[in-house]
């Protein structure tokens, strides 16, 4: 019984852990250089951790078309088929539970690769975008008017009940009706497209915010994220191709257990009865559960 807990407790620490790394959450303060120091005294305090996780899901669940009705009950499915797959594998209760707590992301990790073409597509559009909105920055001065002034030339020919909302669209009914901090705003417009350019040119348009003369440095970002958008779509390509390769081999390494359970019974008993099996069967879960976290993590684009 021990042993269980032991394992819920590795699991646990294990997914906490693969969720800072994820969201590249800071856990030890890090003395910063000067200029980083100045952006953050102008640029004010960043989003907070639960902020940051609910709008990667709406970001998620808007670029797969998902609702979090669906979302929970694909974790549900996952759950207990991991159950029932480790009841079959290892024929040992125990060990079906902490295969089913090491399921419970792999809905997650699915609407991620599936999301990586929409997220493709918008990004495509995004070079033109962020032009736009800079012209019109570099005409009015106003970060609002000027995001206005894309949603309105964007929205004008497509009649109200085919228009699909984008983050700008978000973007100014957040600041008009919700809260009229900009800064704040910006941050949660860089968090809903993950583009680094897009983040750069975001944290530019805020400092702008506060001194109009940096407007200039908006252009340069976007030409550089022109020149690496060729990049981007090699990357793509290669994400699933990756994650292929990774279950293939998940699969290959769990396919021995079963294997062994007709060919040696005894040793089959001994590897899913015996404390030193069971903590070995749990150790291979947490690897495989550790390094979806980081093939995820890997396959990102540079440029996102």
């Amino acid at each position: 019984m021990n042993l269980i807990y032991l394992s819920y407790v590795l699991v646990f620490t294990l997914i906490c852990l693969a969720l800072f790394l994820l969201l590249k959450l800071n856990l030890f303060i890090i003395e910063q250089n000067l200029l980083n120091k100045r952006r953050m005294d102008l640029v004010g305090t960043k989003l907070k951790i639960a902020e940051r996780i609910s709008i990667r899901f709406e970001t998620l669940f808007r670029q797969t078309r998902c609702t979090t009705r669906k979302f929970v009950i694909m974790i549900l499915i996952s759950v207990a088929g991991g159950f029932a797959a480790g009841t079959l594998l290892f024929d040992n209760t125990s060990l079906a539970a902490v295969m089913a707590v090491c399921m419970f992301p792999a809905p997650y990790f699915y609407l991620t690769v599936r999301s990586s073409g929409a997220a493709r597509e918008e990004i495509e559009g995004l070079e033109n975008t962020m032009s736009i909105i800079t012209n019109a920055y570099a005409g009015n001065d106003d970060i609002i008017k000027a995001v206005e002034t894309y949603v309105e030339e964007k929205n004008r020919y497509i009649p109200e009940h085919l228009r699909i909302p984008t983050p700008f669209d978000e973007f100014v009914s957040e600041i008009r009706f919700i809260n009229p901090n900009v800064e704040h705003g910006l941050y949660r417009l860089a968090a809903k497209v993950k583009n680094r350019y897009f983040t750069e040119w975001v944290k530019t348009l805020i400092l702008c915010h506060h001194d109009r003369r940096l407007k200039f440095a908006l252009f340069p970002i976007i030409k550089a994220m022109n020149d690496a958008k060729s990049m981007q779509i090699e990357s793509d390509s290669m994400m699933v191709k990756v994650w292929r390769d990774y279950l293939m081999t998940a699969g290959l390494m769990f396919s021995v257990i079963p294997m062994m359970r007709f060919s040696n019974a005894e040793w089959f008993s001994l590897l899913t009865r015996t404390s030193i099996g069971k903590f070995l069967i749990i150790l291979m879960l947490l690897t495989a559960l550790a390094t979806a976290f980081y093939v995820m993590k890997a396959t990102k684009p540079s440029n996102r």
